[in-house]
């Protein structure tokens, strides 16, 4: 398996994505970064619990703010997405949740 991390600056120190590509099964996902704390997967992003500088990477990802999710729901869709492009391989240490 193949894996390639790419790291984009959108912007401002604060406005970062990881994309985690599988290239032997081009399955990829987008993790969205305000510092160093995960706000968004692909798509899906957390409700504000920041201040307003985090609050406009959350609108560049989803303007809607009703289609923001809580974070044990947004964990849990990176948890999916990265299981996904990991193939679900079992060289992952046992006992280790991504």
């Amino acid at each position: 398996m193949t894996i390639k991390i790419d790291l984009e600056n959108l912007g401002t120190v604060n406005k970062n994505r990881v994309r985690i590509s599988n290239t032997d099964t081009n399955k990829s996902v987008d993790l969205y970064f305000s510092y160093k704390t995960i706000v968004g997967v692909n798509n899906l992003c957390n409700i504000n619990e920041w201040s307003t500088t985090t609050g406009k990477l959350l609108n560049e990802i989803e303007p809607d703010h009703k289609k923001r999710v809580t974070r044990d729901v947004l964990l849990a869709e990176l948890e999916k997405r990265l299981n996904d492009v990991l193939d679900n391989r079992k060289e992952i240490a046992e006992g280790v949740r991504l």
